[in-house]
């Protein structure tokens, strides 16, 4: 039985994972908003730059990271999302990261990314 790899399951079914409820009562980390999202210049058409600040609920508090993430479109439509935490973190962020790529194709589809 071959078990998918973890980029495909987030680049085909990432809305069934970020609602995963297998985990509910130990996930610690809960995604609340990404702001000030500023576009990185970049020549290159098919790959978009962006940083931002991502803000979270750990512990009952809320926190924020500056986060960058990029948009890379394939030859064939494709569009794939990696998000790389610019300040580290001490704690199981794989929540997290499903969260903040859902959003971030949200507001490409709707055309609301600068």
């Amino acid at each position: 039985m071959k078990i998918p790899s973890l980029k495909i399951a987030l680049n085909e079914n990432i809305s069934m994972l970020a609602s995963w409820d297998l985990f509910k009562g130990i996930l610690i980390v809960r995604f609340v908003s990404l702001d000030d999202i500023k576009k990185q210049n970049s020549h290159i058409y098919y790959r978009s730059v962006y940083f931002a600040k991502v803000v979270y609920e750990y512990r009952d508090s809320n926190e924020s990271k500056q986060v960058k993430f990029t948009i890379e479109s394939t030859p064939l439509g494709e569009k794939h999302v990696t998000v790389e935490f610019l300040d580290s973190l001490d704690y199981p962020v794989l929540s997290l990261m499903i969260a903040i790529k859902k959003r971030v194709i949200d507001l490409d589809i709707k055309g609301e990314l600068p």
